[in-house]
Formats: C-alpha cells, sequence, structure tokens
C-alpha cells in the first residue's frame, strides 16, 4: 500500500472514530431530556448501539492493522564486538525489545567455535558492529565468518544481514565526548584523541570524523589526532600541541592492553613541558544495560 494512501485511511479513520464517539455522546444527551416520546428513545438507543460498534470496528481493524505492520516489520539486533569485553555495551539510539536482541563476539563465531546464540533466520537482523574503526575485522570478516556460523546453525538459511556502520562513526559519539570534556576545559587546554594504527592502504576516515566533530562542538579548543602503531605518532602530536594541559581521550572501545602500554604517558609529557590527564576509553560514554531498550 502507498504511503499516500495510508496516510488517506487513517485520516478517515480517524475522523469516523470522532464521529461516532460524539454521535453516542450526542444520543445519550438527547435520551435525558424530558418529554422524549418512546419511539424515540429506542431509536435513540439503536443509534447508540450504532456508534459504539463503529468505534469498537474502529478499534479491532487499527489493532488487526498495527498487528500486521509490527510482523511486516519484524527485526532482529545482533550487537557484534570483538571480544568478551564489548559485549555487554549498547550501540548509541538501538531500539529494541530485550528478546530482540543478541550479542556474541568475533571469536565465537570461528568455525570452532561453539554455544553462540544467533537470532533466529526467520526475519532480518541488524548488525550492530561494537568497533571503533571500520576494516577487516568490522568489515569483510565480520561478513564472512557470520554468513558462516548462519550456515552451520541452521543447515544452510541466512537470513537478511543488514550491517550498521561501526560505533566509532557515530555522531551521538562526539556528542557525548563533547558534553563530557566541556566542564574540563580550561585554559591553554587541549584535547588529543590517540587511535589505534591502521595497516590499509586507506586509513580508517572515523578517528579524522571523529576530531572534526569535536572541533565543531568544543569551538576554539584545540584538537589533535595521533596513533600508535601508525603515523603520526601520538607522542609526537602531544609534543607539538600549542596547549600545555592535554586531555588524553582513548580513540578505543574498551579499557585493555592498548590503554595500558600503547597511550602518551604523564613522563613524556612532562619532557615536552605539558600535564597530561588521561581520559576513560569510549565505554565509557556508551549506555551498558541489558534492560528493554524499547
Amino acid at each position: 500500500m502507498k504511503q499516500g494512501n495510508l496516510k488517506f485511511l487513517l485520516v478517515l479513520g480517524c475522523l469516523a472514530f470522532i464521529a461516532a464517539v460524539w454521535g453516542s455522546v450526542d444520543c445519550g444527551i438527547r435520551l435525558t431530556r424530558p418529554g422524549i416520546s418512546h419511539a424515540d428513545a429506542i431509536h435513540l438507543r439503536h443509534l447508540i448501539f450504532f456508534h459504539f460498534g463503529l468505534t469498537q470496528l474502529f478499534l479491532v481493524a487499527a489493532g488487526y492493522f498495527f498487528w500486521r505492520r509490527h510482523r511486516r516489520w519484524k527485526r532482529y539486533c545482533l550487537v557484534v564486538s570483538y571480544n568478551e569485553k564489548g559485549m555487554q555495551l549498547n550501540p548509541p539510539g538501538i531500539r529494541t525489545p530485550s528478546s530482540r536482541l543478541y550479542r556474541c563476539h568475533l571469536h565465537q563465531l570461528g568455525e570452532n567455535a561453539t554455544g553462540v546464540k544467533l537470532p533466529p533466520a526467520d526475519a532480518p537482523v541488524l548488525v550492530y558492529p561494537m568497533f571503533m574503526l571500520s576494516g577487516l575485522s568490522s568489515g569483510t570478516r565480520l561478513v564472512q565468518e557470520l554468513t558462516a556460523a548462519y550456515a552451520r546453525q541452521t543447515g544452510g538459511t541466512v537470513p537478511q544481514l543488514f550491517f550498521q556502520p561501526v560505533v566509532g562513526a557515530s555522531p551521538w559519539l562526539a556528542q557525548a565526548a563533547a558534553e563530557s570534556l566541556r566542564p574540563q576545559l580550561a585554559e591553554s587546554t587541549g584535547v588529543l584523541v590517540v587511535a589505534h594504527g591502521s595497516g590499509l592502504a586507506d586509513p580508517p576516515p572515523e578517528p579524522a570524523l571523529f576530531c572534526r566533530r569535536l572541533r565543531e562542538l568544543l569551538p576554539g579548543t584545540e584538537v589533535a589526532l595521533g596513533y600508535f602503531h601508525q603515523a603520526p605518532d601520538a607522542a609526537g602530536v602531544m609534543a607539538h600541541m600549542a596547549a600545555r594541559r592535554i586531555l588524553l581521550l582513548p580513540f578505543l572501545l574498551t579499557e585493555g592492553l592498548h590503554t595500558a602500554r600503547d597511550l602518551p604517558t604523564p613522563a613524556q609529557a612532562a619532557a615536552c613541558g605539558k600535564q597530561l590527564v588521561r581520559l576513560p576509553a569510549a565505554a565509557s560514554l556508551l549506555p551498558a544495560t541489558d534492560s528493554d531498550l524499547s
């Protein structure tokens, strides 16, 4: 059914419902008037029953319509993280009943992995990659291993898989980061975003996009981008920043080996005359709950 026809039927149904309710109320008021004849009273009662039946018919039709629409647009959501550390995080803006929300991590999808619970194959699946960067793991590997896991579990039936952008590309993430940074900004304070390096010919665009959004949300604040395992090196970028107080924001999903080993240290900052304040990884900005999200 076309969108225009659907809107027309909806408006027509609402008008019929309003008219039926108004007609029932009007007939009820007329019944209370003194001197009404017996025949007129019976006629008004018949009209009330008619209007009442019309409203009930509208409610039944509306319920059936929304039930059919709900079945037609049935969806499952699958949140896939790189490992178990990100499994309890929710992508920003996700809205779904908990009964249709599934979680797993990339290592569970391997050929020798067992026990992973995937959404049923009777409806499309929205796949939310809980990765900060687009690349092989969040792209080709995820598609191949998820497809293979479904084929093994269902005997070859693979549902429609709709892959959403990685969480590092979400505008919501930059907004949440800006809100957490704003109270900490003072004179001569800058923000250093440190991201994971990539061996790809074209580096993932998410870190640079995140920094551009931060500059728009925090006008006048120096926002620099550095990497570990890729140039420009984060420690070198920090040394050339104009700000003396540096808020280090790891462009990483969770706390782990990289946050403990690969980020610039307070000693490196002091060596170039700066004060370093290390902020939590991006996971602190995301909701972590298993409750009903709808």
